[in-house]
């Protein structure tokens, strides 16, 4: 394990991030879509089982009544390894996306298996340190359909019939993918808990094609706090995610309030402000969206909706509310056993 865990190190590390370039997507509520930023995540819950669903939908100012959509789903499962002085974790997951944008669509789909394995550390194991990793396969396609070419214009309007003299038959591409992350946690007591990780994506080079995916080197750092006060948990968190010479900050605070808090079960809603800042491939870093999330909890259901506001000067381009995301966990099973507590941030 010593030596998986120096090597994954010198992995994230070791790499020169100085010359890359292009972006993979965002989500507005990252914490509730762990799997996507670090794989390392795969399996960290208290339950037996996650399944989350993602629904995005932005910019169609920018890009006309079909904007861009991105539909996300995945699930992953815990499973317990037990030894005679401490329990550790194996966790396996499955993800996909689809991803569309714009009328002319380029359609990307991509399916991901990852692989996670969890130690516990410390004397009562307050400590757990995790690594895992990511292998996807990715495709692209690009509709040409409704696109118009100046010599299509026969004098009096566009006609479809005339050939447009253009390479439009580009065929669809595929490509096998690699990403790995570490993630360390902690719970200090009862009502504080933590964690913080880093994870780097497409470890597997692209092909020089004349039509491929723009992906580089991405690596980011996430890091969150839960914070309990009687009915109340504050969950501040913060991630910088950069590739190439775009890079993303995304921070904010949910304030989450129990209704009902028992063994048995609960019931909570929450609410809180994020900010995203930005730096482009060529201009300053600067602020981007402001953002509010909103979120209610009922046993092992849980329901968040994002709504993102753009505050920069590319609001008049994308006319200020520029995109929403609805987003599903359910929670199935649970391995806490009475009178044992496990030492990790809940993540729900």
């Amino acid at each position: 394990m010593r030596k998986l865990i120096i090597l994954v190190i010198g992995v994230l590390l070791g790499f020169n991030f100085s010359n890359l370039k292009a972006q993979d997507l965002h989500y507005s509520h990252h914490v509730y879509n762990p799997l996507y930023y670090n794989p390392a995540f795969t399996g960290f819950i208290e339950n037996k089982l996650r399944l989350t669903a993602i629904y995005a939908d932005r910019y169609r100012q920018a890009f006309g009544k079909d904007g861009m959509k991105t539909i996300y789903g995945s699930g992953d499962i815990n499973i317990p390894i037990e030894s005679a002085n401490s329990t550790s974790h194996i966790g396996i997951g499955l993800s996909f996306y689809n991803h569309k944008a714009g009328e002319n669509r380029i359609n990307d789909n991509q399916t991901a298996l990852l692989l996670s394995y969890r130690l516990p550390l410390g004397k009562d194991q307050q400590h757990t340190l995790s690594a895992g990793f990511n292998l996807s396969f990715l495709n692209r396609k690009f509709n040409y359909s409704n696109l118009q070419f100046g010599n299509q214009f026969d004098g009096i309007s566009y006609n479809p019939n005339i050939n447009s003299g253009e390479l439009n038959e580009y065929p669809s591409i595929n490509k096998l993918d690699l990403g790995m992350g570490l993630l360390y946690s902690f719970s200090a007591n009862d009502k504080l808990r933590g964690y913080i990780g880093s994870s780097v994506f497409h470890l597997i080079p692209e092909k020089d094609d004349y039509i491929n995916f723009g992906q580089v080197l991405r690596y980011n750092v996430h890091l969150g706090l839960e914070y309990d006060i009687n009915n109340i948990t504050l969950e501040p968190s913060f991630l910088i995610d950069n590739q190439g010479k775009a890079m993303e900050l995304y921070t904010g605070v949910l304030f989450k309030y129990f209704l009902i808090k028992e063994e048995s079960g609960n019931f909570s809603i929450f609410a809180g402000p994020y900010l995203r800042m930005f730096k482009f491939p060529i201009g300053d870093f600067s602020l981007y969206t402001l953002n509010a999330l909103l979120g209610t909890q009922f046993n092992d259901f849980q329901l968040i909706i994002a709504f993102d506001n753009t505050i920069n000067e590319s609001k008049n381009t994308f006319g200020g509310f520029n995109g929403f995301e609805v987003s599903f966990n359910y929670f199935v099973g649970n391995h806490h056993k009475k009178g044992k507590k496990i030492y990790c941030p809940s993540f729900k």
